[in-house]
């Protein structure tokens, strides 16, 4: 069984290839003279930035990895005690602004979270997949040997992995 989990938000394959353009733009306005490459360069990594997670059961660690361009970043904690693996469904805010015009909109995102000490949790990942979701809680509940409590659905719902006496 692998001892380390790591789950990076899914980036479009696009938007990696304008942050590389964009780089290579920066980097050559920089070495022009202008400090506008700087800038560009700013935009860039902010575009290629991935979040996620990362688990070490070895030395029961966990960290958020913040990931530019391959570059893992974050620090590592203590792994509590957890008690179960939950996945829920909430809505991510937006806000779309153009010239006067402004409007909010709202999409469904499901959470993958770890719980420990009763009410605390760590948030573990987020996607706009269910299936994708609970196969990442499928995984942290298998190695960890947890239970998933399903949230996602007004009928919440335990889903039993650890073998119950």
């Amino acid at each position: 069984m692998n001892n380390n989990i790591r789950h990076l938000q899914p980036v479009a394959n696009i938007k990696i290839i304008f942050a590389i353009v964009l780089s290579l733009f920066a980097i050559y306005l920089f070495f022009e003279g202008t400090l506008f490459g700087l800038i560009l360069l700013g935009a860039a990594l902010k575009l290629s930035l991935r979040e996620g997670f990362e688990l070490n059961l070895e030395e029961k660690e966990y960290r958020k990895v913040y990931s530019i361009f391959a570059l893992n970043f974050g620090f590592w904690k203590n792994l509590p005690d957890a008690e179960y693996v939950s996945v829920f469904k909430t809505i991510k805010n937006s806000r779309a602004r153009v010239i006067t015009a402004e409007a909010n909109l709202g999409f469904e995102v499901f959470k993958v979270n770890l719980f420990y000490s009763q009410n605390k949790h760590i948030d573990v990942y987020a996607s706009d997949d269910l299936e994708d979701a609970f196969v990442i809680a499928q995984h942290i509940a298998t190695v960890l040997e947890l239970d998933i409590f399903d949230a996602t659905k007004p009928e919440k719902r335990w889903k039993y992995i650890t073998s119950r006496p």
